[in-house]
């Protein structure tokens, strides 16, 4: 698995029906949306997935598995970004059938991120399941 991990997977759904959201918005007309709310969490999102971005790619450049910064509360904090603020963030500024966009991302995550783990398991192994047994997927713990 490469530095990218599952995106192309799940970019590939989620774009998929964000095609047909914008095409169904046009259909019907642009339905339901919260543009300043929705902003207010794209920028959030942008800024904190740069910090997480920065943090991974020297990490992996290195060869290390990431375990601080970002990566010391979830073992996947740019998925949790993107599904918790930067998708929500354009779903809300669009409005309409592109409300379900995070659900479809979502789903897809779930779908495919054994996959990522079974890879992350292989390659750093008891310090992988070490850092897993510790650390929440997506939501932080209180």
């Amino acid at each position: 698995m490469k530095f990218w991990g599952i995106e192309p997977k799940v970019g590939l759904v989620s774009g998929s029906y964000a095609l047909l959201a914008f095409y169904l918005n046009a259909r019907s007309g642009r339905g339901l949306s919260f543009p300043l709310f929705g902003l207010s969490l794209l920028v959030l999102g942008v800024v904190l997935w740069f910090v997480c971005y920065l943090q991974v790619s020297r990490a992996y450049s290195r060869g290390e598995l990431l375990t601080k910064g970002c990566y010391s509360r979830v073992r996947h904090p740019i998925y949790s970004i993107w599904g918790f603020l930067i998708i929500p963030g354009f779903s809300l500024v669009v409005g309409g059938f592109m409300l379900l966009l995070p659900a479809i991302y979502w789903l897809s995550v779930l779908a495919f991120i054994g996959e990522e783990e079974k890879v992350l398991e292989r390659r750093f192994g008891d310090e992988w399941r070490r850092y897993a047994d510790r650390t929440p997927r997506f939501v932080p713990r209180p």
